[in-house]
């Protein structure tokens, strides 16, 4: 039978061990991540989560079958309310009973978190980890966002040149040409069906965080105007990100008249050539599933290996 107790430091490397093992999973799945040994990065981000934020072990006798954490309260979280959220290294469980073991741990942290009134809640699975996801979805939660990987060396089916539209990368002292299509993405993810709010840009803010990301960014160009731009970063959405052969898309946007002509496939192309050559070896993207357009493309190219999925709860319980 099993039984649940706080997740302590004695738990910690049985903890890291199940982590590890749904990543091995994944990676089973999607031959693009990492190959890394990534024991000591997560047990660093698990040991830092326990000091924080406990959460609940699974035991079957003194064995933990598995365990879920989180980073909480978060404010504002896809709303008003504080939200809790657990990603991908912070949350296991063993194959043998894995449906009902994750439906066990929920139940016990949804407590957890509903009585400190955290009422958003949300977790990533890993995109194969079906019975996971499987648990979660009949919890209450929905897909909301998908992380994808790509081979450097993938083929890019539309690579013709055409004839009107200029690639290159641009450097940090250009970055006003991309104002405008920063503001028209921000436009765009917020009508439907998506809904998210996000701030404008002013030339001020565009600015300071580009530097603070240290983005670079691949643009086209049709006539000395820019149409569409990836911007790329070093790190992303989870450990596997910051891998030194890994970059990370964290923006793109093309003009809604330019699209239908292979323009944005021309683009990536352009840009997977230029990383290939500096020995970078993949790229991960990361995305709303109920973004049409994203989602459209970027699994033309890029294979899913997490969804992150949420529930809210609500807030007429309290």
């Amino acid at each position: 039978m099993l039984k649940f107790e706080a997740l302590e430091k004695s738990f910690l490397e049985e903890a890291v061990s199940i982590a590890l093992t749904e990543y091995d999973e994944e990676r089973g799945v999607v031959k693009d991540l990492p190959q890394n040994d990534y024991r000591e990065v997560v047990y660093n981000l698990l040991s830092d989560m326990i000091d924080h934020n406990p959460g609940i072990a699974a035991l079957d006798g003194s064995k933990v079958v598995g365990f879920l954490t989180c980073y909480a309260p978060i404010e504002n979280f896809f709303g008003k309310e504080k939200g809790a959220f657990s990603p991908i290294h912070a949350h296991g469980a063993i194959k043998k009973d894995r449906n009902l073991i994750y439906s066990k741990l929920y139940q016990k942290a949804a407590k957890k978190w509903v009585d400190e009134g955290i009422l958003s809640h949300g977790i990533a699975i890993y995109a194969h980890n079906t019975t996971a996801v499987e648990s979660f979805f009949r919890n209450g939660f929905g897909l909301r966002c998908i992380d994808a990987i790509a081979s450097i060396d993938i083929k890019i089916t539309k690579h013709e040149n055409i004839e009107d539209v200029k690639m290159e990368e641009i450097t940090l002292d250009k970055l006003d040409c991309l104002l405008p299509l920063k503001n028209k993405l921000i436009s765009h993810l917020s009508k439907s069906p998506v809904f998210l709010t996000y701030n404008k840009f002013d030339r001020e803010k565009l600015k300071s965080q580009s530097t603070a990301r240290m983005s670079r960014f691949f643009t086209a160009s049709s006539k000395e105007k820019v149409i569409g731009y990836i911007e790329i970063t070093g790190s992303g959405e989870n450990f596997t990100c910051d891998d030194k052969g890994t970059i990370n898309i964290c923006g793109a946007y093309l003009g809604e008249e330019y699209r239908g002509r292979g323009i944005f496939d021309l683009l990536l192309s352009f840009m997977f050539k230029k990383l290939q050559q500096e020995g970078y070896q993949r790229c991960g993207v990361d995305y709303e599933s109920f973004n049409p357009a994203a989602d459209k493309f970027w699994t033309k190219y890029f294979t899913p290996y997490t969804y992150s999925m949420t529930r809210r709860i609500d807030e007429r319980i309290n």
